[in-house]
């Protein structure tokens, strides 16, 4: 093969590639796309985040805590993209998480047995505290830790978002 035609060949070589990662980034989007962003919850404990999706990927985190709250970003061939509460990105396998939703205690709560500033205290829940969240009402969330169930200002929980909220469900 001639010098010329090599240099030709690798730039047609280089045209087909971008023409395949643009093809691949598409349709990654596009398979990401379809959903708003939602919360689920770890599963288990030692669960893997890893950089991409895929078993072959790099592990980032090991989710040492059940029922963690993550708010799901993208999903793509068995695998979600999520954020966890403290801002971390990372691919989790769908079948390490559940459609259970939590929420995260990120500054020191009242539980409080109505959903007013002035309700009476059922417990003082700590940051790092993880709870189940049923309902909303406002700026309150009905959330179960422990055995106690009361309300909480939004304010200090990560995940209270109540879109996808299941108000038939009780903890």
């Amino acid at each position: 093969m001639a010098r010329g035609q090599i240099k030709s060949w690798v730039m047609r070589s280089g045209i087909c590639a971008a023409i395949v990662a643009a093809t691949a980034l598409f349709s990654l989007s596009s398979a990401t796309a379809d959903q708003p962003a939602h919360f689920m919850s770890v599963r288990m404990d030692g669960v893997e985040g890893r950089q991409g999706p895929g078993a072959d990927q790099r592990v980032a985190w090991l989710y040492q805590r059940a029922g963690l709250p993550v708010m799901v970003l993208a999903e793509r061939e068995g695998w979600k993209r999520v954020r966890d509460p403290d801002g971390d990105e990372v691919w989790m396998r769908s079948e390490d998480l559940e459609a259970r939703r939590t929420v995260y205690v990120r500054e020191q709560a009242t539980l409080r047995r109505t959903a007013r500033a002035n309700g009476q205290v059922v417990a003082y829940l700590m940051p790092g505290v993880i709870g189940a969240v049923t309902r909303c009402d406002g700026d309150w969330r009905r959330v179960a830790v422990g055995g106690r169930i009361g309300w909480v200002q939004n304010a200090s929980l990560w995940g209270g978002e109540c879109a996808g909220l299941d108000q038939a469900t009780r903890p």
